[in-house]
This record gives structure tokens, C-alpha cells and sequence, in this order.
């Protein structure tokens, strides 16, 4: 049996940076610590934050420059009093509304996936990629392999959808940068995938056929919250033999199927 590696000794740490236990950041550590002890008691100043904090005022006042830097904290008023910042608050927004969609999204995917027994997923974007929030996954032994947590790009396969109605900036950063082609069929050409884009907000759903692995069929559809704001997409994929003609067109049904009941349990109407 393999001996487990011991982790090399750290670098000796200084008076100000000194090492934490196991794997974490110190700095990183202390940072956030004080971002929750400002959410926990908003309004106090940087002698008090210090106090309770367990750290130096200089340090202390480094940290909340690093924060307020980042617009994580705001300092208000003559006597600098320190206030959670907005993005403090967008972080805890999404937070919220990726675990009201797991909470939510997970029994619709378990409720779907029996019924057309391939893989279902439930995908939400995350910054210019595609990211695996939840799953269900036949046990059929050809079938697309899901992985909660996974990222993908895009503009390719039925993530498109989320990429279609995301905010025009974020179009124009994937449309600007470098696109890979997985297969002869991946929209990397930027006109191609212009005009993919319109025909997915035209349909209101996205069907791909090998633009991610030649063998792969899916179908995407937005999932859409009280605000009528798409924040997810939920994806079935197939093998692509089994995804022709009256099969592809059940499973885009059930897809709209379950996109729907999950816009509705998340407040749209």
C-alpha cells in the first residue's frame, strides 16, 4: 500500500501573515471572517471590528480596504462605520436563488427523468460557461454522462439557451472571444452562432445535434423566475440514435414540460 504524502513544511510565515492549518488562506481566511462579522453586525467601526475580529487595527483596516476595494463592504459617515456592499448582496441573491433552484428543480428533474429515461439536467450560467446544478441520470448503459458542479461552454449544445436570453454584454464577450470546435458542428464562426442565437429566442428553445460529441443530442429550455428573468435551463440529452424524428420532438415536449413547472414553483406566471 502507497504511504500517504506528507505535505511539504510552509514557508515560514511573518507576524502579520502567519500560516493556517491544513490547506487554508490565511489572509483569504481573515477576509472573509470579517465580511461575516460585518454582515453579522453592520454599522460598527474599525475598532470594534478589530476587537471582535481577533486581528490588529492595522490589519484590521487593511482587510476592509481590500473589501471595500472589491465593493464587498461600504464605509459610511465622519467616523467610518462599515455596511455590507452591493456586491455582498448580489453574491447572497444568487445564493439564494441557486438554492431555491436546487430545492425546487431537483424533484421536477426526478419526476422527469422516469418519464423519458435519459439524462436530465438543470443548468445555470456562470459567468461565460455553463454550470451543472442538478441531475438525473438513466441507468441505461449508453446514455450522456452528467457531473453536478461541471462547467461547458456556451455556445455549444443546448446550453446555447442560457447564452440566447443572457444580458447583451455577456453575449458580446462570447461572441468576441475564442471559440473551440469540438466538432465539425460546433458554432464557432461568429455569424453561425449570431444566427443560432436569434433562432433560439425566436423558438424559445434550443435543439443541438453533435455540436458537442458527435453521438450527443439535447434539447435546452429556459427556466424562467417571478421576475419573467431566465436564470436556468433544463436540458435533456440523448444519445443521438435514439433522438430522431417523433422521439426528438417527445423529448423537447417533456423538456417544455418540465421548464414550465419549475418556472411556476419559482414564482412565474
Amino acid at each position: 500500500m502507497a504511504s500517504t504524502p506528507k505535505p511539504r513544511a510552509a514557508a515560514p510565515a511573518s507576524a502579520e501573515e502567519d500560516a493556517s492549518p491544513g490547506y487554508l488562506i490565511a489572509a483569504a481566511d481573515r477576509a472573509l471572517r470579517l465580511l461575516t462579522l460585518v454582515g453579522d453586525t453592520p454599522g460598527l467601526g474599525l475598532s470594534d471590528l478589530a476587537r471582535l475580529s481577533g486581528n490588529s487595527k492595522a490589519r484590521t483596516f487593511r482587510l476592509l480596504q481590500t473589501l471595500e476595494a472589491n465593493n464587498f463592504v461600504l464605509r459610511k459617515g465622519a467616523e467610518a462605520t462599515y455596511w455590507l456592499s452591493f456586491q455582498a448582496v448580489r453574491l447572497a441573491a444568487r445564493a439564494e436563488q441557486q438554492i431555491d433552484l436546487l430545492r425546487l428543480g431537483q424533484p421536477v428533474l426526478d419526476a422527469l427523468g422516469p418519464r423519458c429515461d435519459e439524462t436530465v439536467q438543470l443548468r445555470v450560467r456562470h459567468e461565460l460557461e455553463s454550470l451543472c446544478l442538478a441531475k438525473w441520470e438513466t441507468g441505461r448503459i449508453i446514455r450522456y454522462h452528467a457531473t453536478v458542479g461541471q462547467t461547458s461552454p456556451l455556445y455549444a449544445g443546448a446550453s446555447k439557451v442560457l447564452l440566447a436570453f443572457a444580458p447583451e454584454a455577456v453575449q458580446r464577450a462570447v461572441l468576441a472571444g475564442q471559440r473551440r470546435s469540438f466538432t465539425e458542428d460546433t458554432p464557432v464562426e461568429a455569424g453561425e452562432l449570431r444566427r443560432q442565437l436569434e433562432k433560439v429566442r425566436s423558438q424559445g428553445h434550443c435543439v443541438s445535434r453533435g455540436e458537442v460529441s458527435p453521438e450527443a443530442f439535447s434539447v435546452g429550455v429556459p427556466v424562467v423566475d417571478a421576475a419573467g428573468q431566465v436564470v436556468a435551463a433544463l436540458l435533456i440529452a440523448a444519445p443521438l440514435v435514439r433522438a430522431g424524428g417523433a422521439r426528438a420532438r417527445e423529448l423537447l415536449a417533456l423538456a417544455e414540460e418540465g421548464a414550465r413547472a419549475l418556472s411556476r414553483a419559482l414564482g412565474h406566471r
